[in-house]
This record gives C-alpha cells, structure tokens and sequence, in this order.
C-alpha cells in the first residue's frame, strides 16, 4: 500500500515539472499556452544560406577530359524577407573559366531557378521553411578542365549578391501628461523599450525613449549587423536586378562610396497622434540612407504627439533595406594524367 501511494505521488511530481517546463518554454518562444505568438516576427540574423551541392563541383577531376563537371549552388532563405530572383546574382570567381572550358558571361550574373519565399509564421506560432533553390552553373555545359603540367588546385568561390530588408516594429510610450508620471500609469515614457526585429543580418536593438516636452517625445535605437558579411546601399536604390556589380561593387572607389550603408524608413501608422518624426543623419525627415561604424549605428528621433490624446501605446515601424555580399568556396583537385604515348 505504502509503494502505491509513493507511486502515484511520484507520477503527480513528474505532471507538474512536465507542466513547468512546457510553460516556460512557451514564455521563452514568445508564445501563449495556446500557441499563438505575442511577437510579430520569428527573429533571428539569418538572410541568405549559400551551400555547394555535394560533388557539383566535383572535389577531383583528371585533365584527359573525362571529367565534366558543374558548379551547382544551393540557396535556402532563412529569413523574413522574399527575394525575387532577379535580385539574386552569383559569380563563380577563383579560376580562369576558359582553363575550364567556359566564358566570363557564363559564370557570372546568374541568377536562381526561383523567388525565395521567407521564413514564416502563422497566427498561431507555427513555422513555414523559406525556399530551397539553386544557380547551376554553367547552366548548358559542362565545366571540362584544360592539360595542366601537374596536379594544380583550384578555388571555386561562388559570390553571391542579394537584395535584403529588416522589418522591425515597437511600441513608444504616450500619456496625456508626459510630464507628471503617476504610478501605476499605463506605461512609462522615460525608459528602455522592446523592439522586434524580422530574422535578418542587420537588426534594430535597443531602443530608448525619453520625454523632452509636454507635447514631445525622443526616441533612439541601434542598427547593427550580425555575421561576416558586407553590406551596400546607395541613394538610388541600386539592387542586383541591375547588375551584381552595381549593386555589390567590386571596384576600390565605388565600392567605398556605398559600403556599410543601409536605406532607413520609420513610419507610424494609423491616426496621427505621432507626427514630424525627425531623426538626425537621415536625408529626409524620417528616411534615408546611413552608414554603419563597426558594424553599428545609434540614430536619435524627435516627434510631436498631437494634444488630444489619450493614455497609449503608439506601434511604429523601421525598415532597413540593404544588398548583401556574401560568399561560400571549395577547393577543386585537378589530376594530370601523363601521357602515355
């Protein structure tokens, strides 16, 4: 008798750790017991994987022709942002094509067999992968290494530029008096505020707000970026459905003209009880282009609050958009077969 009762208070200790950790879990995925996400995005500093597919290209090939090979490049979106696939440009650079039996044009400016759908997230927190596509290349030959005087190893690097975006999205703090702060107000204008961010190498963090009038708020946050990755933007928009060297420039003076530079955006939507957002650096009052130090950027904002107002929680948004040079290699062996004759 005794065993049974040990028994079954063993069984209910182990429901209610199951129930504790399955709890918390849902706290830290940002999730209700039922499911549902409090956050809009899934988050994260994933754009753009870059993968060779196994054995394309091949790790060692002979030089007496019988080896013909391609170089097929998978990309996987991992982020929050669709890519058309215009807009997505490879080169393969490490080699001298025509030692490979190819042409500058046909391992350079080519472009995925698909758009890249993002990663999502539906009203109730599940997740849907982003899209899996791949750039063979060449797309109508094969690459037929040339006689070499000896084993020689090649590099094949595949360079791929992509047009990117971060959504981020937080709430500012506004009270029909900003100036005397009663306790248990509906929130407090004075601190540091959260900020989601889509999944994406550059992410908006650390957003303060403070209070500089009775009818006027400031507001800061930060621009950073994750991973070892160059990053480009200029006043005109440039992406790579122009050319990969127009927007990812490989040229020394055009290069440092657009690198680390990042077009942002800061709306509010709905009736205007925000209004004259200003933010400095930008080109105009609330857009523009800025570049990154170190990998990071503060901006500072002003706004007025329209005087008939009520105690809230006012949603904004920024958008960072940016073009992306990233890369992936792997080392070709090719064997000199001697000549027997």
């Amino acid at each position: 008798m005794e065993r049974g009762k040990m028994s079954k208070r063993y069984y209910v200790l182990a429901l209610l750790v199951c129930l504790v950790l399955v709890v918390s879990a849902c706290k830290q995925s940002g999730t209700t017991t039922s499911g549902a996400p409090r956050k809009p995005f899934i988050g994260g500093t994933s754009g753009l994987t870059i993968n060779f597919v196994k054995d394309s290209p091949l790790p060692e090939v002979t030089d007496d022709s019988s080896f013909g090979f391609k170089a097929i490049v998978q990309l996987k979106n991992e982020g929050e942002t669709k890519i058309e696939k215009n807009n997505v440009k490879v080169n393969i650079v490490g080699f001298d094509p025509e030692d490979f039996g190819a042409t500058i044009s046909e391992i350079t400016e080519q472009v995925p067999d698909d758009d890249l759908e993002p990663k999502k997230m539906d009203a109730e927190g599940n997740q849907i992968e982003g899209t899996t596509t791949f750039v063979t290349i060449p797309k109508n030959k094969d690459f037929v290494p040339k006689k070499f005087t000896g084993n020689t190893e090649f590099t094949f690097r595949a360079d791929v530029c992509y047009a990117y975006q971060t959504r981020a999205n937080a709430k500012l703090c506004i009270l029909k008096d900003m100036i005397n702060v009663r306790d248990g107000s509906l929130c407090k204008p004075t601190e540091s505020r959260t900020v989601h961010s889509s999944s994406a190498p550059v992410q908006v963090t650390s957003l303060r707000q403070s209070v500089i009038g009775k009818d006027k708020l400031s507001f800061s946050f930060d621009i950073t970026l994750s991973g070892n990755l160059d990053i480009f933007r200029d006043k005109s928009d440039t992406t790579p459905s122009s050319s990969f060297d127009a927007a990812c420039p490989r040229e020394a003076r055009k290069r440092r003209e657009v690198e680390n530079k990042v077009k942002v955006e800061i709306t509010a939507t709905g009736d205007p009880i925000v209004e004259n957002i200003k933010c400095g650096g930008l080109d105009s009052q609330n857009s523009g282009v800025v570049t990154l130090v170190s990998n990071k950027r503060t901006l500072t904002c002003t706004a007025d609050l329209n005087t008939n107002r009520i105690d809230l929680e006012k949603p904004f948004d920024i958008t960072l958009s940016y073009n992306i040079l990233d890369n992936k290699e792997t080392k070709v062996l090719v064997k000199h077969l001697a000549d027997t004759s």
